[in-house]
């Protein structure tokens, strides 16, 4: 899962006390190798304010969460814990930029990004937008300044934060902040011209696509732009295909494969 976004051996264990309830549950979820949960159960099992958190940031996984740790060895040495420490920042690196913006703002997928790959795909101008994980508002910022309002939905509370900060330091003033997630969209049905996401759409294609349409007006784009990316694909997503997306691929300035899909759906 790693994306080397980070370096883990800077990051203190309990920088994990930063996390929304979303991101527990990524861990929780994602984390089912023997390896990763091996290390997890040690990390918890030596930092049990962390596994306090998480347990009370997650009531439904403390059972999960207290297994985890039952039977960890006792007296393992600091060298032993922290390697179980790093192996979990490491592999869930995307989620430790999540707690840090600025970090996050920095990174090449991001700073290397030209908006001109959202501005291209369609008419933005007096467009009614919806930015789904819009994260430190990669897309947000770049459609504000044609669209009517910009809707920037975000689960995380401190990439919220920074959203509102760099609203203000920006001056932007025709965009909205707020909570939300691409499974429970928090507006009315035909409520956007366009939906816009990058990297969000994937965990389940034929239930996220409900929703999106659900609050999407007929004649609306649907558009999944992501950032730039180091990474070789085989090819397109055959889900976003078969749910009748068109595609166009480019090779990013730092040699990977990105793929930009968009949907006008009619109802």
């Amino acid at each position: 899962m790693s994306l080397n976004w980070i370096e883990a051996e800077e990051f203190s264990f309990d920088s994990l006390l930063l996390m929304d309830k979303f991101m527990i549950e990524v861990i929780a979820k994602n984390l089912q190798k023997e390896e990763s949960q091996k290390h997890l159960s040690i990390a918890l099992a030596y930092n049990p304010s962390v596994l306090w958190y998480f347990i009370n940031r997650c009531p439904e996984y403390k059972d999960y969460f207290n297994n985890l740790v039952k039977d960890v060895e006792e007296g393992l040495t600091k060298e032993e814990v922290r390697k179980s420490e790093a192996y979990i920042i490491d592999v869930m690196d995307t989620m430790m930029v999540y707690v840090y913006p600025e970090m996050m703002e920095e990174l090449d997928y991001i700073k290397g990004w030209d908006s001109e790959r959202i501005l291209s795909i369609t008419d933005f101008k007096d467009k009614r937008v919806l930015d789904l994980g819009s994260g430190t508002g990669r897309l947000a910022f770049a459609v504000a300044p044609v669209a009517q309002w910009v809707y920037a939905s975000e689960p995380g509370e401190l990439l919220r934060e920074y959203l509102r900060e760099k609203q203000k330091r920006l001056n932007v003033k025709n965009m909205s902040v707020l909570d939300g997630t691409i499974q429970t969209i928090p507006f009315e049905d035909d409520t956007f011209d366009i939906i816009m996401a990058g990297h969000v759409i994937g965990d389940d294609y034929e239930e996220e696509y409900r929703e999106l349409c659900r609050v999407l007006k007929s004649g609306g784009y649907i558009i999944d732009c992501p950032g730039e990316d180091e990474r070789k694909k085989e090819g397109p997503s055959r889900d976003m295909i078969e749910l009748g997306f068109e595609y166009s691929h480019y090779t990013s300035k730092f040699g990977g494969d990105v793929y930009r899909y968009w949907k006008k759906v009619i109802k």
